[in-house]
Parts: C-alpha cells; structure tokens; sequence
C-alpha cells in the first residue's frame, strides 16, 4: 500500500501539469539553426551537417576542424532533433530582411524567422527582395505558420516505472501518431491515452498548416501594390 501510494505521489510530481509550460518552449527557433554554415580556417574536411534556413533542411558540409560557429551537428540526426522541427514556411519568408538605404523611405513589414513573426521595418527603396509587404495583414496571412502545440515535438518517454501501459505520442519525424508503452509515471506531455486524442491534438493541426498555402490573390495584390507611386 505505501509503495503505491508512492508512486502516485511520484507520477503527481514528475508530470507536467495541464496548461503549464514546457521546460524547453518551442515557439522560436534555436538561434544557432539560423547560423549560415562556416566551414572554419582550418583544413580538416570532417563531413558535419547543418541546418540550411533557406532550404528548410539538414544539410552535409565539411568542417575544417576548428572555430566555425554553433550550427554544426556531427549526425544528421542531431540536427534534425535540434532544428528539424521549424515549421515550414514559403521561400520568401526565409530570406533575411533587406531595407536598402535609398531613395524614399517606407513603413514595410517582413517575416521574421528568428522569432516566427512579422515585425516592421523601414524600406529604403532599390530592389531589396520579396520579403517585405505592404501591412502586418498580408504578412501573417502569407508566412504565418500555424502553430502546433510545442509538447508535440517532445520525444516519446516511457517514464521511469514500471507499469506497462499504451498510451500515444506524436511522432514529429513521421508525422503521426503511434503507440508506445509507458511506464505509468514521469514523462511529458506527448503522451495520449487514444490515438483519435493524439490525432485531433497534433495530427489536426498539422494538417492545418499544411492546408495553410500561399494564396493566388497575394501575387495580385502585391502586383497592384507596386504600380503605387
């Protein structure tokens, strides 16, 4: 009797309750995902990967074996656990903002991928690149990704018991949900008791977001806004 009472009293310690946020929040990417990839001065050509922000993607490069920068993973699997749950946005939405310092100035917004919003900027004029929109509408309603709720990009953990219990997890990797046995205390909140509650918490909004397309009316609007004086 005392020994169940104990880890009950565990399984209410060690499970995050509901509503409270995780350790280690998801909302914005790792700073060092968004690094571009420096090979270093030195001459080594040890094969690394690194997150690519353009390409949306784990990418193979060679690194010199000295100094660089912080995104630079030994396996891929490394940096797809790191930075290979960014959400997904359009190719423009990716570029980095680019004001060009003449001519008249403008109040334009960009799309922000370092903290996944569309912030302001003053666009000097030039050519620039497409990543600039008339107002914070247009903006959101092109690179905004919908958000999944973060504990679905948690790694699947059984817990540390002892109990044998199926539960569901979101499997970000694969994009859907599957059974795992869980210990019956511990672990994080990607963790359901029915594949249709796993489904309709993570599987439904990522369908969302895939759903989520840049629409034809953008590129009329954009067209009309540039014959503006």
């Amino acid at each position: 009797m005392l020994t169940l009472l104990l880890l009950l009293w565990s399984a209410l310690l060690s499970r995050p309750a509901l509503g409270q946020p995780l350790p280690e929040s998801r909302d914005v990417p790792p700073a060092r995902c968004l690094l571009p990839p420096d090979e270093g001065p030195c001459r080594a050509r040890l094969p690394s990967f690194y997150y690519d922000r353009h390409l949306q993607s784990c990418r193979l490069f060679f690194f010199g074996g000295c100094q660089g920068n912080d995104n630079n993973f030994e396996t891929s699997e490394d940096c797809e656990q790191e930075c290979g749950w960014i959400p997904r946005v359009p190719k423009i939405c990716r570029l980095e903002v680019d004001g060009a310092e003449f001519g008249e100035h403008q109040e334009q917004y960009f799309f922000n991928l370092s903290s996944m919003a569309c912030e302001k900027f003053v666009f000097g004029g030039g050519h620039g690149n497409r990543n600039r929109f008339p107002d914070a509408a247009m903006c959101k309603n092109f690179c905004a990704p919908v958000k999944i709720p973060p504990f679905c990009y948690s790694p699947q953990d059984e817990g540390p018991c002892s109990a044998n219990v199926t539960r569901y997890y979101f499997n970000w990797k694969s994009k859907i949900c599957e059974p795992f046995t869980y210990t019956g205390c511990g672990g994080n909140e990607n963790n359901f008791v029915s594949l249709t509650d796993c489904a309709h918490v993570c599987v439904k909004a990522l369908k969302k977001k895939l759903r989520k397309m840049p629409r034809l009316s953008f590129a009329k609007k954009m067209k009309t806004y540039k014959k503006l004086p």
